[in-house]
Order: structure tokens, then C-alpha cells, then sequence
């Protein structure tokens, strides 16, 4: 993703938020931040699952792909980084 576009998700996300707070509290953006991500997590955790389920895991491009939607995600702050723990 270019910076532009980082900008305008960044703000598009910023005004939700906004919107949401306004409406329901804080208390519930936190909660559906914490939604959010856990939802992530768990459909990024799913695509590995059916990558290794069908041995896809050793596909160059199917490796390239996962690596760099992984990496996106990262960036735009809705995935965490792993940490050694994690392994």
C-alpha cells in the first residue's frame, strides 16, 4: 500500500472511531478494537491452518502471498508482530 492510501484507511478508521465514540463511549470502541483484532488473528491463523491442511506450505507464491498480507496487516496496525513467546 502506498502512503496515500495508508492515509486516507488511517483516517477513514480515525472518523469511525470518532463516530462510534459518540455514540456508544469509549468502553465500546475499546471493545470493538479488541474484536477486530482478535477476528484477524484468528482468520489469519485459519489461512495457515488450511495452507499446511492442503501442503501449500512449501508453494513459493502461495508462501510469497501469505507472507505479504501477513505484512500489510502489520502496518496497518491490525496485526500484531510475533514474538519469540509466540513460537
Amino acid at each position: 500500500m502506498t502512503d496515500k492510501s495508508n492515509d486516507i484507511l488511517k483516517k477513514l478508521n480515525d472518523s469511525f472511531q470518532d463516530f462510534v465514540t459518540g455514540i456508544f463511549g469509549e468502553s465500546t470502541v475499546k471493545r470493538m478494537n479488541d474484536f477486530s483484532s482478535q477476528a484477524i488473528k484468528t482468520l489469519v491463523e485459519f489461512g495457515d491452518t488450511v495452507i499446511e491442511t492442503l501442503n501449500l506450505n512449501e508453494n513459493e507464491l502461495v508462501k510469497k502471498s501469505s507472507t505479504q498480507i501477513k505484512d500489510l496487516l502489520k502496518q496497518a496496525g491490525v496485526l500484531e508482530e510475533e514474538t519469540e513467546d509466540d513460537f
